[in-house]
């Protein structure tokens, strides 16, 4: 007995044969197309992470003789911080540390610059110091001038020593009184990490340890 061929069997496998394979097609492009807007949408998703997220890269300024600044590298790929930095930076704190002017703003930006280099203990010394000497309430009587005698010198791997002459004078200009100094400042590096820091302290010179004395020659 022979088996009787359905029109709609028939039928329906010569559609499968002519169509089926455009049907495949279609779903994978449909699959590619879905796989490509998942990876635009988390390319797009990173890029809005990193344009929101402030990114400082940190630099090292190099300094002249005279304290001022002659170049810029990168603290990600720069060299050590020379010791003539270094030597720089301990001059520079120690003026704007001790110096009394009549001037108020200007006397206050040096407060503000000397602040900016010492942390730790040495900020605790000299906070004291200013409790105990007051430079705005000094300097409506008098005026002091500092004069650093020679470089720094190196003492350890991280210590400093300095030496420097406070002429007292009088509004007029007149030396009342001159005082010699000696300090040492324990140094540690710390590469500028945000904005201010790059603007205030560019070297990342930092002061952890400060104790001074006056000099017994006179």
């Amino acid at each position: 007995m022979s088996k009787t061929e359905s029109p709609y069997l028939s039928a329906r496998e010569e559609w499968l044969e002519r169509y089926g394979s455009y049907i495949e097609g279609r779903n994978q492009w449909r699959l590619v197309a879905l796989v490509c807007l998942l990876i635009t949408a988390i390319s797009i998703s990173m890029n809005f992470v990193q344009a929101t997220q402030n990114k400082v890269v940190p630099y090292v300024v190099e300094v002249d003789k005279l304290g001022h600044s002659v170049a810029v590298k990168r603290a990600d790929q720069a060299e050590p911080v020379s010791h003539r930095i270094i030597q720089a930076e301990i001059a520079n704190l120690i003026v704007n540390w001790r110096t009394v002017t009549a001037d108020i703003g200007l006397q206050k930006k040096m407060v503000q610059r000397m602040s900016s280099f010492v942390i730790g203990a040495a900020r605790g010394a000299t906070r004291g110091w200013y409790e105990a000497n007051n430079p705005y309430e000094r300097g409506q009587k008098a005026l002091v001038e500092v004069d650093i005698k020679g470089i720094p010198l190196p003492v350890s791997s991280e210590s400093w020593r300095i030496e420097w002459l406070e002429t007292v004078r009088n509004h007029s200009g007149v030396a009342m009184t001159s005082t010699k100094y000696e300090a040492t400042v324990k140094v540690r590096i710390s590469p500028p990490t945000t904005d201010s820091q790059i603007i205030r302290n560019p070297a990342g010179v930092y002061v952890t340890e400060l104790s001074w004395a006056k000099l017994l020659e006179q």
